[in-house]
């Protein structure tokens, strides 16, 4: 392993940290190079670690980065540079003492095909190297990808599916890869399951009161679908459901209602007559793969899709963020986009959404809960110089930054005759709720003119009106929508001054 031995650059520290402090922040980590956010975890104290890489999308060559956020906006990094050898980070996990436990993988001279060494390294929060060990992959294989999952089974071990390249005729397919660390980063298990050629592994989540998983992904099913996956304790598939892959991908990590049910997100395709649109929702699903509850969560006339590698991050049940960002379908562009944050509750109630960006074109990688109740943003911001450049952007925000908080309240007397008053509104929105009768369910719906969701939550009818605190929207019109089980019973708009 000797000449594996990868020598880091000097950490670059943009602020001296004395103490935390809680805000919103954008940061720009900007080099000459092509940087890239794969992964992602929060420590015990609150930091946010990023792995991925940095290197040349024209060379097709990088090398291994981590980034640490702290709190206030300040961050160290520190990259594994080698001039002749290929490295790359692709999962962290936190260990119980506090180390960084991350796995990535290595290889001589070019890109992906020769990434043929599995790496392990385990750091302290220092981003010093402790541990490091190395396997080679098997004969007959020729490499490991990038994609990977990982999480921490009941018993403290790390739990990771990986794919790994072989081989076919022509062409390099995918195999499962799944393998068992204890924390010291000594292997336990290794099973290589073939697949269906196009493989992906989106997610990894553990059923509760069980000692088995659930992964989803697409390939273990041999017609390729997506499938969920379950394995026993060993890493042993015990069975697959297939998903519907009419232009689905599914995405659950770790966000259950119970043994049974839990929180998946997923991009879909809706066609008509004129147009191919491109969104994304939220379901709660059963582990037999039926759908029990959606939220839609559109931007018409755009295509919009999940963050590639994280869309969902939780932090308590009334408290779970989901980002995504809008795309033109084309790896280059100069077109500015957004980046988009929902705020949901474990109800299935939205209850806030963010635009981020706009001013050049964002790719979104992941999301993390942030210990006081916000939400950590990173992906890809896409520079023209020369060749398009692509730098990592990361935005904080704060859970008030964009939730909509309401109430049921009695209608003052002197707008008896009013559907929604003040209009226009700075801050304080009431909507009356005439025509629903007492104890009634409903839902209340907000949307901006192009069709925005900004809101969706689930009322009883136990008040005469809707208070609404709507500081956080953008000035504009907006459109209300009242609506039961037997369809809409009012409708109107507003001014956000």
């Amino acid at each position: 392993m000797n000449k594996y031995i990868f020598l880091a650059s000097v950490f670059a520290i943009l602020f001296s940290i004395t103490s935390y402090t809680q805000n919103s922040f954008e940061i720009s980590f900007s080099t000459p190079d092509d940087e890239q956010i794969c992964a992602s975890a929060t420590d015990h104290s609150g930091n946010t670690i990023l792995v991925g890489r940095k290197g040349s999308m024209e060379e097709l060559f990088f090398n291994a980065l981590l980034i640490k956020v702290f709190p206030d906006g300040s961050y160290i990094s520190r990259q594994f540079d080698s001039p002749d050898i290929y490295t790359d980070f692709s999962s962290v996990n936190i260990l119980d003492n506090g180390n960084y436990f991350i796995t990535g993988c290595y290889g001589e001279n070019s890109f992906l095909p020769s990434c043929d060494n599995f790496w392990i390294l385990i750091l302290n929060n220092s981003l010093e190297v402790m541990v490091e060990k190395t396997f080679q992959i098997p004969e007959g294989y020729q490499a490991l990808a990038t994609e990977r999952v990982s999480l921490f089974d009941n018993a403290g071990n790390i739990a990771l599916v990986s794919l790994i390249k072989r081989q076919e005729g022509k062409r390099l397919v995918s195999d499962y890869l799944m393998i068992k660390f204890n924390q010291q980063g000594d292997t336990l298990l290794t099973h290589y399951y073939t697949s269906y050629p196009s493989s992906r592994t989106n997610s990894l989540s553990r059923i509760p009161d069980t000692d088995s998983l659930m992964l989803i992904g697409g390939g273990s099913l041999m017609n390729g679908f997506e499938s969920l996956t379950f394995m026993d304790s060993e890493l042993n598939k015990v069975y697959d459901i297939e998903l519907n892959s009419d232009g689905y991908s599914w995405y659950n990590p770790d966000l259950w209602f119970n043994q049974n049910e839990f929180l998946v997100v997923s991009n879909r395709i809706v066609d008509d007559d004129k147009s191919r649109e491109y969104l994304f929702s939220a379901y709660k699903m059963n582990t037999s793969g039926d759908i029990l509850e959606e939220v839609i969560l559109d931007r018409k006339d755009t295509l919009d899709y999940l963050a590639r590698k994280k869309s969902l991050a939780y932090y308590n049940d009334s408290t779970v963020y989901i980002a995504g960002f809008q795309s033109y379908n084309q790896l280059w562009t100069t077109e500015p986009s957004t980046a988009v944050v929902y705020m949901l509750d474990m109800d299935m109630n939205l209850l806030g959404r963010k635009d981020l960006g706009g001013d050049a074109y964002y790719d979104v990688w992941g999301a993390e809960a942030t210990i006081d109740g916000g939400c950590l943003v990173y992906g890809t911001r896409y520079t023209n110089i020369g060749f398009y450049e692509k730098d990592i952007h990361i935005w904080k925000l704060l859970r008030e930054d964009f939730e909509l908080i309401t109430k049921l309240t009695d209608q003052p007397v002197a707008v008896l005759d009013s559907k929604v008053w003040p209009n226009p509104a700075n801050d304080v929105l009431h909507i009356s709720l005439e025509g629903l009768q007492t104890g009634s369910d409903f839902r209340l719906r907000i949307y901006n003119i192009a069709g925005q969701k900004y809101f969706d939550k689930a009322f009883k009818a136990a008040a005469a009106a809707v208070q609404c605190h709507i500081e956080v929207l953008p000035a504009g019109t907006y459109v209300y929508e009242l609506q039961t089980f037997a369809g809409q019973v009012g409708s109107g708009k507003f001014i956000k001054q």
